[in-house]
């Protein structure tokens, strides 16, 4: 049984080992994937102009917008009336 504890206590060694070399590589020798996604082109100015010029979808369709402008106007005429009911 000691043996066998001594071979775990071995393996468990070794691959903290790797483990750490793995990490000190990383972060001391190997280049930063990320270093250049933060650089601003020098030519901001045209893309400026390609987002200026975008389009936008409307989350409604025409025939909903129609609807609602309609029960809108319904309304207004209902309170108007209810409102000239209660001048008389």
């Amino acid at each position: 049984m000691k043996k066998f504890f001594k071979f775990v206590s071995s393996v468990t060694l070794l691959c903290a080992a790797v483990a750490g070399g793995v990490f000190a590589y990383k972060k001391f020798f190997a280049p930063d994937p990320f270093d250049d996604d933060f650089d601003v082109p020098e030519d901001s100015a045209d893309t400026d102009d390609a987002v200026a010029g975008r389009g936008y979808v409307s989350l409604t369709s025409e025939e909903s917008e129609k609807e609602e402008t309609l029960d809108s106007e319904k309304a207004e005429e209902v309170s108007g009336e209810e409102a000239a009911e209660t001048e008389i």
